[in-house]
């Protein structure tokens, strides 16, 4: 997708959040947008499934209550990200950074966390169920009343994680 056209549905998505006239909800599905220029957008409830972002720096992003199911986001950098509520169901966010990122109250269900880095993370009561997380750093990570039932957690770091009234079973 051209940087223009993405700039474009950005700055309506904003207009959308306020109530702004001519302001009109993000629609991303299925966008390639790998070479997009992301970082410290605000995409809060957005519509990113099936979206490709694959090595794409989305630092400090807002994307709390995005609906990124299915999307692609393969090495890509959410450091800091807020993605409370995010809907990320049968994503691929293998080997991506999100140390720091808030994923409170997310949907990860039957994601591809491999290898991801979650060191300080919130994700307290996401649903990882069924999610691999193999390899994962989720050093210092908030996963308090988190359902983690059926979760892959082999070589998952946990060291200094909150686990109070996590679901493991």
């Amino acid at each position: 997708m051209e940087a223009a056209k993405i700039r474009e549905i950005v700055v309506l998505h904003g207009k959308w959040r306020l109530g702004q006239p001519g302001g009109r909800k993000a629609d991303f599905r299925g966008a390639d947008l790998r070479q997009a220029e992301l970082r410290g957008v605000e995409l809060a409830d957005a519509d990113l499934r099936g979206a490709n972002l694959a090595r794409v720096d989305l630092t400090f992003c807002t994307l709390s209550g995005a609906c990124m199911d299915k999307a692609t986001l393969y090495a890509a950098n959410l450091t800091g990200a807020n993605l409370s509520r995010v809907a990320l169901t049968f994503a691929t966010v293998e080997k991506a950074q999100l140390s720091g990122a808030n994923l409170s109250h997310g949907n990860l269900h039957s994601s591809n966390l491999k290898g991801v880095l979650l060191v300080d993370a919130n994700l307290q009561h996401a649903d990882l169920s069924f999610t691999l997380l193999n390899g994962a750093d989720l050093t210092n990570a908030d996963l308090r009343e988190a359902n983690l039932q059926n979760a892959d957690l082999t070589y998952a770091v946990l060291r200094g994680a909150l686990l109070d009234g996590a679901k493991l079973k």
